[in-house]
C-alpha cells in the first residue's frame, strides 16, 4: 500500500499556477502598502507620482498591469540602473489584500565623459563634458559640455534636462550656449552665437525647439568675398522649429530593411523687433533599405529643403537670407565627388595680401555662399567583404550614384529661381569605395568620378576620404 500511494502521488500533475491567475485574475482586492527600497537620492514625490495607480488597482490582473506601466515610466527617467517591482499577498488580517515592494538601483552622480571627433567640413575638435545626473533628486540632469575645435570653432553649453514633466510623456531640454562655428576656411567667416533653447520631446515623433540667439557674422580673414562682406554684422534670431520623424528601419546603423522619414519646419523672426532675423525653412529627408540577397543591400535616400525670406529680408536681394541658415552642398555625406561645400553657389575672395599667400597650393579662391533651394539624391549597392575581418567590424563595400543641386531663392537677376534653372544646375558623380560604419557616422574611403559640375564648384575626382554624419 504504501508504494501503491506514493506512485499515485508521482502521477499529481505540477501546480499549474497560470490556471490559478486565471481563476482569480478579475477577483477584487486593495492595495495595502506601496513600498520603495533603494532610494538614496530620489525624492519621494516623484515614486508617488508614478506609483499613485497602483494604489487605485482594484483587481489583482489591473494591479499586474499598473506595476508593469510603472516600472516602464521609473525606467524612461534613465536614472535608475534597475528596477524591480515584486507583488505579494498582504497581512493576514486583511483578507483579500497586495502588498508591493519597488527596489531600484540609482545610477552614479557624476559623469564625465571626452572625445575627439572630425566634422564634415574636415575640422577636428576635442570634447568634454561633466554631468551630473539626480543630484537634486528630481530625475534632473545638468551637463556642461566644453567643444574647441583645431581652427576658431569652440563652444560652451549649460544643459538642463527635466523628464517627464507633469507627470507626462514630455522632457523638456533648456540650454545656454555660447558658439562660434569656423567657416573662415571654406567661406571667409565666422559665427559667434550666444543664446537660450528650449526643446520638448515627447514619447511620440514629434520634437518642439525655441531658440533665442544673438548672432555675430564676422571675417578674421580680411579677405572675404562682397557676398560675403554684405552678411557682416549683428542679428538677433527668434525661431521655432518643429521635427517629425518615423523609423521604421531594423537598425539604425547600415539598416538592411525599412525606411525613414524626417521634416523639419522652423520659422524665424517671432517676436516684436522688426529687424530680427525673418524666414521659413522646409526641410524633407528619407532613406530606404532593402536586402534582395544575403551579403547585397540596396539603399537609396533624398533630401529636399527650401528656404524663403521674409519682413525686410525679402526687400533686401543683395543680402537675402543669412549665410549661417542656408544649405550648402558638397563633400562625403553631401554630394561626394566635390569638396566639402565646394557645389553651388560662390564668389570671388579678395587676393592676399602676398604673392606667397596667393601661390599657395590649397589656397581656395572662392567663397561658397550657400543655398535657398537644395535637392540631393543618393543610391548605392552595398557588398558584404568576403575578407572575415572586414565582415566583423560591420565594413562593406559600395558603388554609389550621387546628385544634388543648390539654389538661392532669388537670382542675380532679381527673379526667383525658376524649376528649369533648378534642373540645370544638377550636378552628379559616381563611384565605389569602402565604408566603416561608426556609432557618429560612416568614415568614407571613395574612388570618385564626377560626371557633371557647373563652373566654380570645387571637383573632387579620384580618392576622396571623409566623414559622413548625414542621412544622404
Amino acid at each position: 500500500p504504501e508504494a501503491q500511494m506514493a506512485d499515485q502521488a508521482s502521477q499529481k500533475k505540477p501546480y499549474d499556477y497560470q490556471e490559478r491567475y486565471r481563476h482569480v485574475r478579475q477577483k477584487p482586492l486593495s492595495v495595502y502598502s506601496v513600498e520603495v527600497k533603494g532610494d538614496e537620492r530620489t525624492r519621494p514625490g516623484l515614486f508617488a507620482k508614478v506609483l499613485d495607480p497602483v494604489y487605485r488597482a482594484s483587481t489583482l490582473d489591473e494591479l499586474r498591469v499598473r506595476c508593469v506601466e510603472a516600472n516602464a515610466v521609473l525606467n524612461s527617467y534613465d536614472i535608475f540602473d534597475r528596477v524591480d517591482i515584486e507583488m505579494d499577498a498582504g497581512p493576514r488580517e486583511h483578507p483579500d489584500s497586495a502588498k508591493v515592494t519597488v527596489e531600484v538601483s540609482e545610477k552614479k552622480k557624476l559623469n564625465l565623459k571626452g572625445g575627439a571627433y572630425v566634422s564634415q567640413q574636415g575640422e577636428g575638435s576635442m570634447e568634454i563634458s561633466v554631468g551630473l545626473n539626480n543630484a537634486l533628486g528630481y530625475a534632473e540632469k545638468l551637463d556642461v559640455e566644453f567643444i574647441k575645435g583645431h581652427e576658431r570653432s569652440n563652444s560652451c553649453t549649460l544643459a538642463w534636462n527635466q523628464p517627464r514633466v507633469g507627470n507626462v510623456d514630455v522632457d523638456v531640454v533648456t540650454r545656454a550656449f555660447q558658439q562660434v562655428s569656423c567657416s573662415k576656411r571654406l567661406s571667409s567667416f565666422d559665427e559667434t552665437a550666444r543664446g537660450v533653447s528650449v526643446t520638448a520631446v515627447g514619447g511620440g515623433p514629434a520634437t518642439v525647439d525655441y531658440s533665442l540667439v544673438w548672432r555675430e557674422i564676422a571675417d578674421p580673414t580680411r579677405l572675404a568675398s562682397k557676398s560675403v562682406r554684405h552678411q557682416l554684422g549683428h542679428s538677433l534670431k527668434s525661431s521655432v522649429s518643429y521635427t517629425y520623424q518615423v523609423d521604421e528601419r531594423d537598425r539604425p546603423v547600415r539598416p538592411g530593411a525599412g525606411y525613414l522619414a524626417r521634416v523639419r519646419s522652423e520659422l524665424a523672426g517671432v517676436g516684436w523687433d522688426p529687424q530680427m532675423t525673418t524666414f521659413l525653412k522646409q526641410e524633407a529627408e528619407v532613406q530606404a533599405a532593402h536586402t534582395p540577397a544575403e551579403g547585397v543591400t540596396f539603399f537609396a535616400s533624398a533630401k529636399l529643403g527650401a528656404m524663403m525670406p521674409l519682413g525686410q529680408n525679402a526687400k533686401d536681394p543683395e543680402k537675402g537670407t543669412c549665410i549661417a541658415d542656408r544649405f550648402f552642398l558638397g563633400g562625403i555625406g553631401s554630394l561626394r565627388g566635390f569638396e566639402p561645400h565646394g557645389a553651388g553657389p560662390s564668389d570671388e575672395r579678395r587676393p592676399p595680401p602676398t604673392k606667397a599667400a596667393a601661390s599657395g597650393e590649397n589656397l581656395i579662391t572662392r567663397d561658397a555662399l550657400g543655398g535657398d533651394v537644395l535637392a540631393q539624391l543618393f543610391a548605392s549597392y552595398q557588398l558584404e567583404p568576403k575578407w572575415s575581418k572586414l565582415r566583423d567590424i560591420g565594413v562593406y563595400g559600395h558603388f554609389f550614384v550621387n546628385a544634388g543641386t543648390l539654389m538661392p531663392w532669388i537670382t542675380s537677376e532679381r527673379k526667383r529661381v525658376s524649376g528649369r534653372e533648378l534642373a540645370d544646375s544638377f550636378r552628379a558623380s559616381v563611384g565605389v569605395g569602402l565604408v566603416f560604419p561608426l556609432p557618429v557616422g560612416n568614415i568614407e574611403v571613395n574612388y570618385c568620378h564626377t560626371l557633371r559640375s557647373r563652373p566654380g564648384d570645387r571637383v573632387k575626382n579620384g580618392l576622396q576620404i571623409g566623414l559622413a554624419t548625414a542621412l544622404v
